[in-house]
């Protein structure tokens, strides 16, 4: 038997632009994003929690970093070069993500549990895994990744 409980953040007004959408997506635009981790375990810790929330203060700090008042920008995305001059002249937060991952809230899902799951893990001893991502850009879209 294994123990579930979530945790939500947001909302965290993240912009992005989805290059290979021949529509309106490939347009800059953004969303106020909410975040849903589920974490599991199958013992409980000394508390009786799967997961202990106050702890998790440096999780919310770093999807802030990532996401808050930024433009998610895919590495190959073809105006990637005006976008860093546009930065450089400070009228866009850039962040530029890793080959392989792309601004959309499927490849959001995937890179929070990539990023976030090896932190979970060590801060709990493997006792606690991240099974499910869940990203919210507005209240009628949604996407997971599931472990």
């Amino acid at each position: 038997m294994r123990f579930k409980s979530t945790k939500r953040f947001g909302p965290i007004t993240t912009g992005h632009r989805q290059w290979r959408d021949s529509g309106h997506c490939s347009y800059i635009h953004g969303y106020g994003r909410y975040v849903r981790l589920t974490f599991e375990a199958s013992e409980l810790d000394e508390r009786g929690w799967v997961m202990d929330f106050g702890d998790l203060r440096d999780v919310k700090k770093w999807i802030e970093s990532e996401w808050d008042h930024r433009v998610l920008i895919a590495a190959d995305d073809p105006l990637l070069e005006e976008m860093w001059e546009l930065e450089s002249k400070g009228g866009i937060n850039l962040n530029v993500l890793e080959k392989g991952y792309y601004p959309g809230i499927e490849e959001s899902c995937r890179y929070l549990y990539d990023k976030l799951n090896p932190m979970i893990k060590e801060k709990t001893n493997n006792r606690v895994e991240i099974t499910r991502v869940e990203v919210w850009e507005h209240e009628n879209n949604h996407a997971e990744y599931v472990r």
